[in-house]
């Protein structure tokens, strides 16, 4: 009688990485790939000469606006379909969660977020993920609640301190897709062919102001690490100053715009396409000083740093 060999979970996990390297992409730009093509509609003009051939053209199923939170604007609905809130049960009347994190939803079954999400001061860890929120006010809006089976937190971060600020959210029952809902990508690629992004959340409006109850998208620069070297020498949390793995982000000279408490974990982004329809997740929101404070910044952590040990858990 033949037996059956089971291949072990970390071999099979190599033999993936192997067969997407050989076919020269990563796991995470596939389905990157896979997750466009949830977004587009192929149509067909039909001929009107009997010689002629039918003309196709694609339809993108998505909502951007013209122009890419403090000193932010309002998200337009389903603008940032990966946009997840991080929920902590709530005890306050008439309220059912807190959502002091925000997130990215990066598969059927996960969220990216930051590691110190996990480990807030007196709320422990968050219980629900909900997706497809542009407007906590609007009772009546599409979003979707989803349970949380277990928060992921880099192996090397220690709460004390800003590095390795990483986590991913698996989820209970997986999201089915649609316009309200979608994942977005990685990026990749260590090198970066653009000098800013999008940082979306729903912080505080100031620092001694209240979290915004719509979807807040603010532009920021990618600035030289050393400048947050100085902001934060001497803190703990940043100890021996920025590494490889994380960036440094500002608003132009003069202007008042950061991300602020309550954005925490949520992502920066970019488009890479001319359709719009598909966003990277460059950055995530890791920790900053005083909120939309001029010629401030702040620090997020590098997500093509992680693509491998996101792999590993999301997709192996």
């Amino acid at each position: 009688m033949a037996t059956r060999r089971v291949i072990p979970s970390s071999s099979r996990w190599l033999l993936v990485l192997l067969i997407a390297i050989v076919e020269g992409q990563r796991i995470a730009e596939r389905k990157c790939n896979m997750y466009r093509e949830e977004v587009v509609a192929r149509k067909g003009l039909v001929a009107l000469m009997l010689t002629s051939k039918p003309i196709y053209y694609n339809i993108y199923n998505c909502s951007k606006s013209v122009d890419l939170i403090v000193g932010g604007e309002a998200a337009r609905k389903d603008e940032f379909p990966h946009q997840a809130l991080l929920g902590w049960p709530s005890t306050e009347r008439g309220r059912k969660y807190n959502f002091f994190c925000g997130g990215s939803l990066i598969s059927e079954r996960f969220v990216l977020t930051a590691g110190h999400c996990g480990f807030l001061m007196g709320v422990g860890k968050p219980s629900v993920v909900r997706l497809g929120e542009n407007d906590l006010d609007d009772g009546g809006e599409d979003h979707a609640d989803f349970d949380i089976a277990k928060f992921i937190k880099h192996p090397n971060y220690r709460y004390k301190f800003g590095y390795y600020d990483i986590a991913l959210v698996r989820l209970v029952d997986t999201v089915l897709f649609s316009k309200q809902i979608r994942p977005a990508c990685l990026w990749t690629g260590r090198v970066m062919n653009f000098t800013s992004g999008v940082a979306t959340g729903f912080g505080l409006t100031g620092d001694a102001g209240d979290s915004s109850s719509t979807l807040q998208k603010v532009t920021l620069n990618f600035v030289d690490n050393r400048v947050c070297d100085r902001i934060f020498a001497g803190t703990r949390k940043l100890a021996t100053g920025l590494n490889d793995a994380q960036l440094c982000m500002a608003a132009p000279r003069g202007e008042r715009k950061d991300t602020c408490q309550g954005d925490s974990g949520g992502p920066v982004q970019v488009v890479t396409d001319n359709a719009g329809c598909t966003y990277h997740v460059v950055a995530i929101t890791s920790t900053g000083g005083a909120c939309g404070v001029e010629n401030s910044a702040a620090v997020y952590t590098r997500v093509s740093s992680y693509v491998g040990w996101i792999e590993k858990v999301v997709w192996s």
